[in-house]
């Protein structure tokens, strides 16, 4: 016993003495190591479209969970084909690249993946690279529009800004993984009344190459404004609303809502090019059901600032009168404003805000008396850029691309055409509106200041729009600690 006692008292000393008299750094070890960088290439850049567009209720359109696609839908994309790289189209492979850029359609019914295979890791990537896009016109007794979305590269956020589950509304949010990991979504969905707090916004299944279709009428019922984040947990995913009108028996306009990519206190839209504004204008005192037949924007103000905003939409000529809109959009809700008193006409907006904000402009199309119609689209934020881009023009339809320019001085914008390149010259705050060729890419090359563009897709006068992107995996030098 005594020895035991005595063992604990010369531990306890020993202890006491390196506490007092040692050097603390001496307490510490720390080996010493080398550090080494090492190159890390980008993975191979893909874009997923996400196919036909899709019909809620099933074979009967009585079914609460059933869905079913309808048709195909047509992806137009363009690929550069540098030496050393394949395009993998929906999984089947191609042939080499020679340098030569290829433009192509191809025909897609569910979700497909279009991948360029590096063997080097250091062919730049972008738009100029690969872009592609899928556009389709739907004419069913439930659903009746024109739709289109850019194909985009799998990320795990998104932000969509657009929609309504209001009486004859239908929103719904299709989420794609075509990674080969199971993907968990978590959502949040803002109203005009704020944030939704429903049951079932967490742990949404996206399995590893499947669709997840949600109706947001599960959610929000009866809201007429929406805005939707959306963040996914393992693999990487798209997500999209595939939107819809119905009036009575009668369908009336459908688009898809693609994400938006731009929180800004300053946000321009190109392409917001008005027609049949008179018919718009009958169908709107004529009942109360078309009273969404109006240009619109949607704003959505994260945090717990209100924004003071102040929208202009411009005309691209001096013969085009535009508007000025203001007002307060409250922090944490939705707010919409009626961009009222547009003639026909090509016009771009513009959007001041107090605090940064999500945006996105509703843009409408109608005809009143034989073969009437009513379709709308929604227009993100655009992305600014000085440095080239392409969009992949579809082979269906009147095409038109809407170029910004920001600037407070004129800017020189080359525009290469297939084999043609044109050049145009932008005024100081001005815009430039050009019929795009159908089926061919369309590069943009900026010269100077940074601009922004859109693609505005007219069949047969029902409406869609592709964004200009540029999709891109980073790379880069990483340090390694080597012990």
């Amino acid at each position: 016993m005594f020895v035991r006692i005595l063992r604990v008292v010369l531990v306890a000393l020993a202890l006491v003495g390196l506490l007092l008299f040692g050097n603390p750094k001496d307490l510490l070890f720390s080996p010493k190591g080398s550090s080494a960088s090492y190159e890390v290439s980008a993975k191979d850049l893909q874009v997923t479209c996400s196919g036909a567009a899709i019909e809620a209720g099933g074979a009967t359109g009585t079914s609460v969970t059933g869905f079913r696609r309808i048709g195909t839908a047509l992806v137009s994309g363009s690929y550069s084909a540098p030496s050393q790289t394949t395009l993998d189209i929906f999984g089947k492979a191609g042939s080499p690249g020679y340098g030569v850029r290829q433009d192509f359609n191809k025909r897609l019914e569910n979700l497909g993946s279009l991948t360029v295979e590096d063997k080097t890791g250091k062919t730049q990537q972008g738009s100029a690279l690969l872009t592609a896009n899928q556009i389709q016109m739907v004419s069913t007794k439930a659903m009746s529009g024109l739709v289109g979305a850019p194909c985009v590269r799998p990320q795990s956020e998104f932000w969509l800004i657009g929609g309504s589950t209001d009486v004859g509304r239908e929103a719904l949010l299709v989420l794609t993984n075509p990674s080969k990991v199971d993907a968990t979504a978590d959502l949040e969905i803002f109203t005009e009344n704020g944030s939704s707090h429903s049951a079932g916004l967490s742990g949404i299944a996206v399995p590893a190459g499947k669709t997840t279709l949600l109706p947001l009428s599960s959610f929000v019922l009866s809201a007429s404004s929406m805005a939707v984040h959306v963040v996914s947990h393992g693999g990487s995913i798209t997500a999209l609303i595939q939107q819809k009108t119905v009036r009575g028996l009668f369908a009336n306009g459908a688009d898809y809502i693609y994400p938006s990519t731009e929180l800004a206190a300053e946000s321009f839209f190109p392409g917001i090019l008005v027609r049949g504004a008179a018919d718009s204008y009958k169908l709107r005192i004529s009942a109360d059901k078309y009273s969404d037949v109006q240009q619109m924007l949607r704003v959505y103000v994260p945090g717990n600032i209100d924004a003071q905003i102040s929208f202009q939409a411009l005309g691209t000529t001096s013969n085009t009168f535009g508007t000025v809109i203001t007002g307060t959009a409250q922090a944490g809700r939705v707010t919409d404003f009626d961009v009222t008193g547009l003639k026909d006409g090509d016009y771009f907006g513009i959007l001041h805000s107090t605090t940064k904000v999500y945006s996105a402009v509703r843009l409408v199309r109608t005809k009143v008396g034989s073969s009437s119609y009513t379709d709308f689209t929604w227009l993100q934020a655009a992305q600014a850029f000085d440095t080239p881009r392409y969009v992949m023009v579809p082979t269906a339809g009147i095409s038109k691309l809407s170029i910004v320019n920001p600037a407070k001085q004129s800017t020189v914008v080359n525009i290469k055409i297939g084999s043609a390149l044109v050049t145009k010259t932008i005024a100081a705050g001005s815009a430039e509106v050009i019929r795009a060729t159908p089926g061919l890419s369309i590069g943009i090359l900026p010269t100077g200041s940074k601009v922004y563009a859109n693609l505005i897709i007219d069949v047969t006068g029902r409406i869609t729009n592709i964004p200009v992107l540029d999709d891109k995996n980073i790379s880069g030098n990483v340090q390694v600690s080597v012990h």
